[in-house]
C-alpha cells in the first residue's frame, strides 16, 4: 500500500472555512504532502489523515526480558525461577 500523503494516496481532509483550508494547505505544502481538501461548513472538521502523518504511531517496545537466574522483580530476593517464574505466588 502506498504511503499516506503521496500522489497515489493523498490526504483527504474536510474543513469548515476557506481560511482554515488555507492554513491546512500551507502545512501540507511545507511538508510536501499531497492532499484533497473539501469545504463543508455544515459538517465537523476532519483532519485525521493529516494528524496520522504528522504524529505517526510508535511501535510498542517490550521491556527487558527476565532471565531464569536473575533476581525476581517482585523484590523477594529469590531467583526468578524459584519465585514468580515457577507459576506460584511468592511467599
Amino acid at each position: 500500500m502506498d504511503k499516506l500523503g503521496t500522489p497515489k494516496r493523498p490526504l483527504v481532509l474536510r474543513v469548515a472555512t476557506e481560511k482554515r483550508g488555507m492554513e491546512i494547505m500551507e502545512i501540507c505544502n511545507e511538508r510536501g504532502l499531497h492532499y484533497i481538501i473539501a469545504f463543508e461548513p455544515d459538517k465537523p472538521e476532519d483532519l485525521s489523515d493529516l494528524e496520522r502523518v504528522l504524529n505517526p504511531a510508535r511501535p510498542a517496545v517490550a521491556g527487558p526480558k527476565i532471565g531464569r537466574n536473575d533476581p525476581c522483580p517482585c523484590g523477594s530476593g529469590k531467583k526468578y525461577k524459584k519465585c514468580c517464574g515457577n507459576g506460584t505466588l511468592p511467599g
